[in-house]
């Protein structure tokens, strides 16, 4: 069964290059168009109707960080010849936006990295998980480490 679309959504902060490079494999294969979504949640601001300017140098920190990596993601595929689209998302409903995505870009294959993570970590994204299980009409590929 080819896969014409795939995505790989990084939805974890400690994630490891396991997901990307399936993805990359994958798309090879299969002659595929290759989409990386970066995931970031739009942190809530400290005092409920005000963002400070701490709050504003966090996100905006960490957005560089993720465009970076969305970067460093992109030239290692296009070194491999793979055609690429980057994505960063952030959002309040990480699962939401994934399974949106996939919906309006008919993405047969979806790859979302699953890396070890702490107790608070784990309830937090088994439940995003779960619902992408559930909810996105594709293929969907777990990578563990």
């Amino acid at each position: 069964m080819p896969f014409h679309k795939v995505a790989v959504a990084i939805i974890t902060p400690t994630h490891t290059k396991k997901s990307f490079e399936l993805g990359l494999e994958m798309a090879k294969k299969f002659d595929s168009e290759l989409t990386v979504i970066e995931c970031m949640y739009k942190t809530p601001p400290k005092f409920y109707f005000f963002e400070t300017k701490s709050d504003k140098k966090l996100t905006q920190n960490q957005i560089t960080k993720l465009k970076e990596e969305l970067k460093n993601w992109r030239a290692i595929a296009q070194k491999q010849g793979v055609p690429i689209k980057t994505k960063l998302a952030l959002t309040e409903n990480i699962s939401h936006w994934i399974i949106d995505y996939v919906k309006e870009n008919k993405i047969d294959l979806l790859i979302v990295d699953y890396p070890k993570l702490s107790i608070e970590e784990i309830t937090l994204f088994d439940d995003i998980i779960n619902v992408i299980h559930h909810k996105s009409h594709c293929h969907l590929l777990t990578t563990k480490s």
